[in-house]
């Protein structure tokens, strides 16, 4: 009986991974597939007799996706349909399972599905953190998405936060200033940690002394960020431009701004971070930074796509960091004019 060809023939043929050739022969919409692969693909599937069509459908693997959170973040949205729009691209089913931050359930689905045909797993937070891997992740190919571990057992994904932070700085630095205040977060936030230190290497590797006086925590609330401007304009020299550890720190800024009768971005410049919904209809609207969760689920998904593919290779277990991409709104301008220099 002849063997009936699969996507894996083609991959082997075109020298590529089986993602690539289902991405092609599913007709996924935007996808990072050159022109030049796209034909080769096709030609070879066209060669051996590749049909697609119900078996397609019958062959469907499923992804589970596990994460601690789903109901108290604009974020979360970005990962689930990252991770399902993939799959789907990829023809994978994907299951989702929130297990509201608790062990126990975690536990138990972990359990529940080692009796599943599951063909990988997406082990994901909704806030980025280093995690300690449950020891059931050895049991299928699993990639973390939005967390990382001691020494990088699995793959992980996570947002540049640290180069978004130093985007964010550097931008206004492009723009004039130089007594650029941070309202920060939380340390005990990786990306609170993160992104200041962006912000203080955009500052040294610019020459400009890292003033201590103008990095505030204002945690990641409206009302933090509003009192944390109203501290920085106590300064005997206040700061021109701002950088937020958020939107909505930005947001509280804004508001006090307004009090004081200061003009954004007339009399100060702005820049927030993680692009809510919101921002774009501020006034002015809030140049900010993107936090890439839907583009980091893709990756995700593409990752494991290629650990299921070829199981007998050896995978890489590295971090993946992926750019927040700078949003140019209104909410920064060139400085026109000298600033004082700090007393």
């Amino acid at each position: 009986m002849t063997k009936k060809p699969t996507m894996s023939d083609i991959a082997t043929a075109c020298g590529v991974s089986q993602a690539t050739v289902s991405l092609v022969l599913n007709n996924s919409p935007g996808t990072r597939v050159s022109d030049a692969t796209r034909a080769a693909v096709l030609q070879k599937a066209e060669e051996i007799g590749y049909k697609t069509g119900h078996r397609r459908f019958e062959q469907r693997r499923l992804i589970a996706m596990i994460i601690n959170e789903v109901s108290s973040s604009p974020h979360v949205a970005g990962l689930i349909e990252g991770v399902s729009e993939a799959a789907n691209d990829l023809g994978f089913l994907t299951t989702i399972i929130p297990t509201a931050g608790d062990d126990d359930a975690e536990h138990s689905a972990l359990e529940h599905l080692a009796g599943l045909p599951v063909a990988g797993v997406i082990y994901t937070r909704l806030i980025t953190q280093q995690i300690e891997p449950p020891p059931q992740l050895a049991h299928w190919p699993t990639v973390l998405l939005n967390c990382h571990a001691t020494g990088d057992p699995f793959p992980s994904v996570v947002p540049g936060d640290l180069a978004g932070g130093m985007a964010a700085t550097l931008r206004l630095i492009a723009a004039g200033h130089r007594r650029i205040a941070y309202i920060g977060g939380e340390d005990t936030i990786e990306a609170s940690r993160e992104r200041i230190k962006g912000y203080r290497r955009a500052l040294t590797t610019n020459d400009i002394p890292v003033d201590t006086s103008l990095i505030i925590k204002g945690g990641w609330t409206i009302k933090g960020g509003y009192n944390a401007f109203k501290k920085l304009q106590k300064l005997q020299t206040p700061p021109t431009a701002i950088c937020c550890y958020c939107d909505r720190t930005a947001m509280g800024v804004y508001a006090a701004a307004a009090e004081a009768g200061l003009s954004i971005p007339d009399d100060i410049s702005i820049i927030g971070f993680d692009n809510e919904s919101f921002t774009a209809d501020m006034l002015p609207a809030l140049t900010t930074l993107e936090l890439p969760h839907y583009d980091m689920a893709r990756c995700a998904v593409e990752q494991l796509a290629e650990m299921i593919a070829t199981p007998k290779r050896r995978h890489g277990h590295h971090k993946l960091k992926v750019e927040c991409e700078l949003i140019e709104r209104s909410s920064v301008r060139p400085l026109d004019r000298t600033e004082p220099e700090p007393a």
